[in-house]
């Protein structure tokens, strides 16, 4: 009767626990034959991520009372077309590993996360970001400020980070709203180097701060990021963004306009680009057009164009396939990055034009 009596009492206490708290498993699973050309190389393969960014992640929430709430964001790539982690082969929460602290509209976020400069790159991408029609392919491409190289170490991410969020959705991303009006985010992140070291590497500050109101979404950004860019060791990556979306109800339009410098000569990288996405049946066809350009002797540059077509089996299960088209300018070295630290087609681009397609499925759970 006792151990009856015990037992009861310790489901009780586990159930207002877990009335107070809840913890979420997701995961998408993005799979696809791709196909790129440039510079007299072909490579046919397997890729992930073409449509949504394949993953595994763990969320959770606690009230804490008084409007008050502690949360949780662990969220690994997967690489699903060999079964690795996308980290080195490993699985490593390398997405996103977060903790969050909130009440009413503001809240404060520790650990990786990505940076408030980043989110207008891919909000206001038609394609966001991932597949062979992604904008960030030249937009944070090729070039000593491209996303693969030296300097912008937090160019999508950043680790060690300090964010302030105001009205976005509660342990959601930074881009998501919690309501209309006025949003945005502050994040410093932490280079964690040694003082005797005499660097500054891995350090970032950077905001962004966004209106939405019925059709129109807009925002701007700007962050500045240490690097080691060429012959300054311990050079600064400034970059500056200002994107938007309206909804005209037969098409959602986007526009935006950037630009990164850092403190070597000729390094400035001027972009812009235009696109849409029209509602077609269970459906939509994402479109776009960047262009971008360099401020050395020869105007270094690329523009791309993509088309593409999602169609909804259901609500977590869409087929898709997606064009692009880089005509690389004066010697520009752009190419497609592929997705989710996977895919990358590895194709030397050496100033000459390509192309790429997609064809993949995709299913959320």
């Amino acid at each position: 009767m006792k151990k009856s009596l015990v037992a009861l009492a310790v489901l009780a206490a586990s159930g207002a626990a877990m009335a107070q708290s809840s913890v979420t498993l997701w995961g998408v699973v993005d799979a696809a034959v791709s196909r790129a050309s440039q510079n007299g190389v072909s490579k046919t393969y397997m890729t992930t991520s073409g449509n949504t960014s394949s993953q595994l992640g763990f969320r959770g929430t606690e009230d804490l009372g008084g409007g008050m709430s502690a949360s949780f964001w662990l969220e690994a790539g997967l690489l699903n077309d060999t079964g690795a982690g996308a980290t080195a082969g490993a699985l490593a929460f390398n997405r996103r590993s977060t903790m969050d602290l909130a009440s009413g509209k503001v809240a404060l976020r520790l650990g990786r996360d990505y940076t408030p400069s980043f989110w207008n790159h891919t909000v206001f991408d038609p394609f966001g970001t991932l597949g062979a029609g992604a904008g960030s392919n030249i937009t944070l491409g090729a070039g000593s400020n491209g996303a693969a190289g030296a300097n912008p170490a937090t160019a999508a991410r950043s680790n060690n980070s300090i964010t302030m969020l105001y009205n976005v959705a509660a342990n959601g991303g930074s881009h998501a709203l919690g309501s209309t009006g006025v949003y945005g985010s502050l994040m410093y992140a932490l280079h964690e180097n040694a003082s005797s070291a005499n660097t500054n590497v891995g350090k970032y500050t950077g905001g962004r701060v966004g209106y939405a109101m019925g059709p129109l979404n807009a925002a701007v950004s700007y962050a500045v990021s240490q690097g080691a860019n060429g012959a300054v060791a311990n050079s600064q990556y400034k970059e500056f963004n200002l994107a938007g979306s309206y909804d005209l109800g037969v098409a959602k339009a986007v526009a935006h306009f950037g630009t990164n410098n850092s403190d070597v000569a000729s390094t400035k990288h001027t972009h812009w680009g235009v696109g849409a996405t029209f509602p077609v049946g269970a459906g939509a066809i994402p479109v776009s057009y960047n262009r971008v350009k360099q401020n050395n002797a020869a105007s270094t540059g690329a523009d791309q164009l993509a088309i593409g077509y999602v169609y909804n089996l259901s609500k977590r299960t869409a087929v898709y396939t997606t064009y692009s088209r880089i005509g690389n300018k004066n010697g520009g070295n752009y190419t497609f990055l592929g997705g989710n630290g996977g895919g990358n087609p590895g194709l030397a681009a050496g100033g000459a034009n390509g192309s790429a397609f997609d064809l993949g499925l995709k299913h959320s759970f």
